[in-house]
């Protein structure tokens, strides 16, 4: 980061983590209305798993990187929240849900991100690993935050 002091990259950084975590708790409205009705209905658990598999992602990148704290303290805490929001959701859902989520689980969480980690590790030089996988990490997110904006912009249309 050039022409900024550590310090000012640790407040950036500090901000940027408290609001993923705002973004983080942002779906407990929604959680809120499946438990009222006990029914996950009308609602997909597709922008949590993805939200999942970003955050793996994004802790992957900062173990290949270094000086890294923040983002591993902000993705760990985000793994756990989008593990409850499945976890709630599986709940809910009818069985159809339910298995298409445990599928979709699978082929993100197991099957992507694995072949991610094995294929980073294996087929990409050490020294271009974490820009490779921050270039991933870098879709990914943007998926995870453009997602709700189409359905605004849907909505709104």
């Amino acid at each position: 980061m050039a022409g900024f002091s550590g310090h000012w990259a640790f407040a950036f950084g500090l901000l940027g983590n408290i609001v993923s975590f705002m973004v983080f708790l942002s779906p407990i409205p929604t959680f809120y209305q499946i438990y009222k009705k006990k029914t996950s209905e009308g609602f997909q658990s597709v922008p949590y798993v993805v939200a999942l598999f970003s955050a793996m992602l994004w802790i992957y990148y900062a173990f290949l990187k270094s000086n890294t704290t923040l983002i591993i303290t902000i993705n760990s805490v985000g793994c756990f929240i989008q593990t409850i929001y499945i976890c709630f959701y599986l709940f809910y859902a009818p069985k159809k849900q339910r298995v298409q989520t445990l599928k979709l689980l699978f082929l993100l969480i197991v099957c992507g991100f694995g072949f991610i980690l094995v294929s980073t590790h294996f087929l990409v030089k050490a020294s271009l690993q974490a820009n490779v996988v921050g270039w991933i990490c870098l879709v990914f997110s943007l998926c995870v935050f453009i997602a709700p904006l189409c359905i605004v912009v849907s909505i709104c249309l």
